[in-house]
């Protein structure tokens, strides 16, 4: 019962990267001003590679649409 607590505790806590996929993940929420999302992203680096979810984040300043809506959007895109 307490290891599901502290997972609670962690998950809804700061986010604290761990690894370098996690830092860039964080970097990201940041920058499209979605750090409530940043697990999330997460998650992302874990299920796609890197250099596709930073080509991503590069399309959406290229068109001046930093947003956590226009990240995902451009995903789904790529992914259709």
């Amino acid at each position: 019962m307490t290891n599901i607590l502290e997972k609670v505790a962690k998950s809804s806590g700061r986010f604290t990267p761990t690894d370098a996929r996690e830092y860039l993940a964080l970097q990201i929420a940041r920058k499209l001003s979605d750090l409530g999302s940043v697990r999330h992203y997460a998650v992302l680096f874990e299920h796609h590679p890197e250099h596709l979810l930073l080509d991503i984040y590069r399309r959406c300043e290229n068109k001046g649409q930093l947003s956590g809506e226009e990240f995902m959007k451009n995903l789904r895109a790529l992914n259709e």
